[in-house]
């Protein structure tokens, strides 16, 4: 009887020490598993130009590489729009994303315009308390509504990006046809967001991410760089910068400036190859810059003054052709003031040109005839002497004998050498 019970006591432990190590085992996975989950964080707090697109370009390259653990691409959005051709990239970038698309707007964030398009584009749309969405209808360069075929087009164009999601198409393009804007509560009510959280965390829990790692995609200085070299305003300052270096060097030969002025052409122009600015714009501001230089050089025609509204007419045509862009106060302060300093460097060049014309070269021997010099050596009609004139030496010859320390007078010039005659003593 004894032996029965300790050889039951005995099989109680091992299926004790069996169920340990299953639960063990069963821990361990799961923990493993929960290691292996991982999310993707896109903090998109910028205007959706060349650097957003960037950003994003290398969040999707990155989940793509990691397939097997990557579980959700989450851009942040805080935005108030920017560039349609980025805009659409970016977009394109979502529809092939390997692992599952959310867009957050975070407390107090905007999501308006080029931003709005992007966040009806993702499998998952989520607002917190506080923020706002909307403002999406497309604009010319003054802020005025664009012409109604472009309208009508972009109103499609997020009509569909909602239905593709079953969201509210309807509530979706009254943003586009009447610049509708929503909070985060009436999005939801709505149907054009998916869920609220307070928080990121709150919503990786909502998705069922809680224990997922994170892997943050943040601006960096590339990001920057090429957020701002995309933007039209500063392609044209750009070259008219470059413009003015060219001059300048001109007037004092340095070889650095026109460097310089090369290397500020070169971003200019991959700035706007970067965000396809339309030839046309560029075209208008290098010939406005050319013909500011133009006048400089030939002035009295008047060139200057259309080379300026050229350059301002490139810059706002730019402009125009962006739906979801409009030249405001900061941007017409700042052309402005650079075109306006522009032409203040360039009078100021004008007249300091003019001066130097008029002041006698120190190289050019013409300018010593009529004045006085000293006889350093004997000249005679059959030898050539020297004669201090102006602080300089030079080789002089006469018609008649002078003997050296007496005063000459330079009748004329005829080469390199003076003609002198001997100053009679009054």
């Amino acid at each position: 009887m004894e032996g029965m019970k300790e050889k039951g006591l005995i099989a109680l432990v091992l299926a004790i020490a069996h169920l340990s190590l299953l639960l063990a085992i069963l821990l361990h996975a799961g923990a493993a598993l929960a290691e292996g989950r991982e999310v993707v964080v896109v903090e998109l707090r910028m205007d959706i130009n060349a650097g957003a697109e960037e950003l994003v370009r290398r969040a999707f390259s990155y989940a793509s590489s990691r397939q097997a653990s990557v579980e959700a691409l989450v851009l942040e959005i805080d935005t108030d729009g920017g560039w349609i051709y980025a805009m659409d990239r970016i977009i394109g970038l979502l529809a092939k994303c390997p692992c599952s698309t959310v867009a957050f707007v975070p407390r107090d964030g905007r999501c308006f315009s080029a931003g709005a398009y992007i966040f009806m584009a993702c499998e998952k749309t989520a607002m917190a308390p506080g923020s706002a969405i909307g403002s999406c209808m497309p604009m010319d360069a003054m802020g005025n509504p664009a012409d109604e075929k472009v309208v009508n087009a972009m109103a499609a164009r997020m009509r569909a990006l909602a239905s593709s999601h079953g969201r509210n198409a309807t509530a979706a393009e009254e943003m586009v046809l009447k610049n509708a804007d929503y909070t985060a509560e009436e999005a939801l009510r709505l149907g054009l967001c998916d869920l609220m959280a307070s928080s990121l965390d709150g919503l990786l829990s909502k998705l069922g991410f809680a224990n997922a790692s994170l892997t943050y995609f943040g601006p960096d200085w590339h990001v920057q760089f090429l957020s701002t070299i995309s933007n039209p305003l500063v392609q044209g300052l750009l070259m008219w910068v470059a413009m003015w270096l060219i001059l300048i060097d001109i007037f004092h030969p340095t070889f650095v400036l026109s460097v310089i002025a090369v290397a500020l052409l070169a971003l200019a122009l991959w700035g706007a190859g970067v965000i396809h600015t339309h030839p046309l714009a560029l075209i208008l501001v290098a010939l406005g810059s050319a013909l500011t230089l133009v006048e400089l050089k030939k002035p009295g025609v008047g060139l200057e003054i259309v080379g300026i509204l050229l350059i301002a007419a490139g810059i706002v045509f730019a402009y125009q052709l962006e739906p979801f862009m409009v030249i405001q106060g900061p941007e017409i302060a700042v052309l402005i003031v650079a075109l306006a300093g522009g032409g203040l460097l360039g009078y100021y060049l004008y007249a300091m040109r003019a001066a130097l014309k008029k002041r006698p070269k120190l190289h050019e021997p013409e300018r010593l005839v009529g004045l006085s010099g000293v006889a350093k050596t004997d000249i005679m009609p059959d030898k050539p002497g020297v004669v201090l004139a102006e602080s300089e030496e030079w080789t002089a010859t006469s018609d008649e004998f002078i003997p050296a320390g007496s005063k000459v007078r330079i009748i004329s010039v005829e080469g390199l050498m003076l003609k002198v005659r001997r100053e009679e003593k009054p």
